[in-house]
């Protein structure tokens, strides 16, 4: 499992099935471009995604989960017992 920009970088340099590859050097560019703060993380893992593909590499893409924060809560009027 990838969970870093330089586990993936880490991954496509060294433990990548295929040498060459259109895509694989874009993620390979993308990737060197993230570790050094000229491109996003979100853009790099785009790149490396194709590039696992390219390879045949299985990509399991999880479903992104709504942001974290405050519940909203309901305004309905409550009763009060007297």
């Amino acid at each position: 499992m990838i969970t870093s920009a330089l586990r993936a970088a880490e991954c496509i340099l060294n433990d990548w099935p295929i040498e060459q590859g259109a895509k694989l050097s874009v993620a390979r560019e993308a990737l060197l471009a993230c570790l050094e703060r000229k491109l996003s993380p979100g853009a790099a893992r785009v790149a490396f995604i194709e590039a696992a593909k390219e390879a045949g590499n299985y990509v399991d893409e999880p479903t992104r989960l709504p942001p974290a924060g405050r519940v909203k809560k309901s305004h309905r009027a409550r009763r009060r017992l007297s």
